[in-house]
């Protein structure tokens, strides 16, 4: 019996010490050292590489996109020339036209908004001289602008800038282009198109020096065809802002010596100086057929 008391006694001793050994650990943290958990060894301390957040420098800023906005950074636009590009003029093709080279390339600019007089007509040779005094050898900025890229014919639709003037601009001052090629007539608007206009109102045509080559005209048949007129139960067309009168539907824009035939892109939109009955009595007033 004494055994049994002594031995309870002895594990009850046992037992004490060590809460006391345990409690004095935690009370000198200070001079006892605790070995950190291998995380290695505990599943639950891993994290996945993949939600893991990257310090390194190997991000590209572009696939950041644009700030505030959440859409993809812009690409910039390869197609040349680019708006902040500085070409040489190499070639004056006439008033509206002119080619630009840079390391090897050239391309062919159509200026945004103007139109000059073609081979032949009066107002050609002016319109190319002041263009060639403006440009020719000259380093300009060639600005994009237009609706569309590139004409029908292939030629870059641009603005030309030189030494902070817009050539488009002057040729129209001088009086040697009119403003067309805008939201007047189907082609849509361009950024400097209110001041074209403008321009134009006030700027008095410069009068041609050299006699205007006569253009060929066709021959006349003695009993033309009329125009075909898209079906409508009345006349005018619905939406037509300048009509003219039903026999005599073609219409011709005097500025840009152009006739409009009913189902034309601009024909709604034209404000005629002169009504035809047919395109060969257009073509004999001097009035070329548009080309859509």
């Amino acid at each position: 019996m004494r055994k049994r008391i002594l031995l309870a006694v002895v594990s009850t001793a046992v037992a004490v010490t060590g809460i006391g050994i345990g409690i004095a650990a935690a009370n000198n943290s200070s001079t006892t050292t605790v070995a950190a958990p291998d995380a290695s060894s505990t599943p639950a301390a891993r994290v996945p590489a993949s939600s893991a957040p990257s310090t390194g420098s190997s991000i590209d800023p572009s696939s950041l996109g644009t700030p505030g906005t959440g859409q993809p950074a812009a690409t910039p636009n390869p197609t040349i020339p680019a708006a902040d590009t500085t070409w040489t003029v190499t070639k004056i093709v006439d008033g509206d036209t002119v080619d630009v080279s840079k390391a090897g390339t050239t391309n062919r600019i159509r200026v945004i908004g103007i139109d000059t007089p073609e081979v032949g007509r009066c107002g050609y040779l002016e319109a190319t001289a002041n263009m060639t005094a403006l440009l020719a050898g000259k380093h300009v900025n060639v600005v994009a602008g237009a609706r569309d890229d590139v004409d029908r014919y292939g030629r870059y639709l641009r603005y030309l800038d030189v030494d902070g003037t817009d050539a488009g601009l002057r040729q129209i001052q001088a009086g040697l282009a009119v403003a067309r090629y805008d939201s007047r007539d189907g082609y849509g608007a361009h950024p400097r198109e209110a001041s074209y206009v403008a321009a134009d109102a006030a700027s008095p045509k410069a009068p041609c020096t050299g006699a205007a080559t006569p253009q060929p005209v066709p021959n006349k048949p003695a009993n033309p065809a009329p125009v075909p007129v898209p079906p409508s139960t009345s006349w005018p067309l619905a939406g037509d802002r300048h009509p003219c009168p039903q026999a005599r539907p073609i219409k011709g824009n005097q500025p840009s010596m152009i006739a409009h035939s009913p189902g034309q892109q601009s024909y709604l939109v034209t404000n005629p100086e002169a009504c035809f009955a047919n395109l060969t009595d257009a073509a004999a007033g001097g009035y070329r057929p548009a080309a859509r």
